[in-house]
């Protein structure tokens, strides 16, 4: 990884690519909790049911189907001239409608970021734990959690006061990964906190930079099921770097403003 302001640039680009792909997060229309009985799911046609891991659809426009879903996966395809995407999520089924016409994603103009501040790229080391533990933390949907395994801490100083936040490993990396708040959190920034990625050096340390602090989708859509950061990762100190919070946010009541 490079730390430097072209890099940042390049990594925000990506970011905006992200959040305006026609079939990303913020074309999601609905997010519906499948049970045993049968259910209509506005955009889209026919009855839809879960049983197990299995989701079933009934007299739609397409006839009738049926996917099996492994547990925290998901499949996406297209239906009724969208995209559809089955998830298992928490031991239950969700269906989410993707459509490109929505109104949030026909809003995006960007992700909204601090300046590229280099004091906010930090040297830490890992305090590891005994031995790798997992960390549950709460979820953005009342009663659903996520788990994640932690080798320690990483500890850093900005201006010269001492912080550490709980870190979660990276799936065949070195690289570690933290969900944190900080003073802005609710505030300029997203009140559930941001991510950000932490680089393992060769001498053991990690360059945690601050600058690529990103927002998770449920900043903007009440139809996510993102974690919240873990309860000691509350930073004191305002990181006035990474992504702001977003400007609009798709509810269930449509297109709400977030910024005062």
């Amino acid at each position: 990884m490079t730390n430097s302001p072209a890099a940042w640039l390049n990594w925000l680009e990506a970011r905006n690519k992200n959040f305006a792909n026609p079939t990303g997060f913020l074309s999601i229309t609905n997010l519906v909790w499948l049970t045993h009985e049968p259910q209509t799911i506005q955009g889209i046609s026919g009855s839809w049911w879960g049983e197990d891991h299995t989701v079933f659809v009934n007299d739609s426009d397409t006839g009738n189907h049926s996917w099996t879903i492994e547990p925290r996966g998901e499949i996406s395809f297209d239906y009724d001239g969208i995209k559809v995407e089955l998830a298992s999520r928490n031991g239950q089924l969700v269906v989410r409608p993707r459509d490109p016409n929505t109104e949030m994603l026909q809003s995006f103009e960007g992700v909204i970021t601090f300046d590229y501040n280099p004091e906010f790229c930090v040297t830490a080391t890992l305090e590891e734990s005994d031995a790798p533990k997992e960390v549950v933390v709460g979820s953005v949907v009342e009663g659903m959690t996520h788990a994640y395994i932690s080798p320690g801490a990483l500890v850093f100083n900005i201006e010269g006061n001492e912080y550490r936040l709980t870190a979660f490993d990276k799936a065949n990396s070195e690289d570690l990964t933290v969900y944190f708040k900080d003073a802005t959190s609710g505030n300029i920034t997203y009140g559930t906190g941001r991510s950000v990625n932490a680089f393992h050096q060769e001498d053991g340390s990690y360059i945690l930079d601050f600058n690529y602090s990103g927002n998770f989708p449920c900043s903007y859509t009440d139809f996510a099921t993102c974690p919240v950061a873990p309860i000691e990762n509350k930073l004191p100190v305002a990181i006035e770097a990474g992504e702001k919070k977003p400007l609009y946010r798709n509810t269930v009541e449509g297109l709400k403003s977030q910024v005062a």
